[in-house]
């Protein structure tokens, strides 16, 4: 099994629409996908053209985990199995929180679940960082992507989200986000980010799409709404990196 994560260390980095179009393009690519969703915005079955988010899930999973005997959802046009987070109160959120951290063990043992094949990719949708999913989460993931916007806040949020990373299991790179070359703030913006981060800046970005949020309103995947977008080449050449880079 391997465990890549998507993390965002600010707001507003599309970092669960493009949790979507990876699972859904390695999904296409032939390898066995689950699809997680690990915030309590419980909201990853919208980009999946569902019109409403299933009251069960991840966060039931962790409270109750002797009750939860079926946990993946499968979309009925593509095949492609998630497990939403669930819709709990802000009590229940905490009381996970509390668990993740006293009983770790948990979250070991949703991994280990009959419906997780030994060579599956789960793709875990983050929420923002820090929260205690990403502590917990990294201790487990072969492979983290850092969703990243070209503003300063992004930027500025590297030197402080580095230390967790050197810290996690898996290998860390980052990705710019909304990309968009004829702007000079953004160029200046990823020289900075690539004298700042090296290697772990990959060498490609995802372009500023309009057909985004157009097809998240039209409950359709990216790919199949606008096949000939930019950004659907862009991710097509994300997930044959991905591909390459878990072997």
């Amino acid at each position: 099994m391997i465990i890549v994560t998507l993390i965002s260390p600010t707001g507003g980095t599309g970092r669960t629409s493009l949790a979507v179009s990876l699972a859904s393009h390695l999904h296409a690519l032939g390898r066995h996908v689950v699809l997680v969703q690990a915030d309590p915005q419980n909201n990853i079955e919208y980009h999946l053209g569902h019109t409403a988010a299933s009251e069960h899930g991840l966060g039931n999973f962790l409270l109750h985990p002797k009750q939860q005997d079926s946990l993946l959802q499968t979309q009925a046009e593509s095949a492609l199995r998630h497990l939403p987070f669930g819709q709990l109160n802000v009590p229940q959120i905490l009381t996970v929180d509390r668990v993740l951290l006293e009983h770790p063990d948990r979250l070991t043992s949703l991994f280990k679940h009959p419906e997780f094949e030994d060579d599956c990719i789960v793709v875990v949708d983050l929420p923002r960082w820090p929260s205690t999913w990403c502590h917990q989460v990294l201790a487990l993931s072969d492979l983290n992507l850092v969703t990243m916007v070209p503003d300063s806040n992004s930027v500025l949020s590297i030197d402080k989200l580095m230390p967790s990373l050197l810290q996690s299991r898996g290998a860390s790179y980052f990705l710019m986000n909304r990309f968009d070359s004829s702007k000079v703030l953004h160029l200046d913006l990823w020289t900075l980010c690539k004298m700042k981060l090296s290697h772990r800046l990959l060498p490609f970005y995802l372009h500023e799409d309009q057909a985004l949020p157009e097809s998240v309103a039209a409950g359709l995947p990216l790919q199949e709404y606008a096949p000939h977008s930019q950004l659907v080449e862009d991710v097509q050449k994300l997930c044959n990196w991905i591909d390459q880079e878990i072997g």
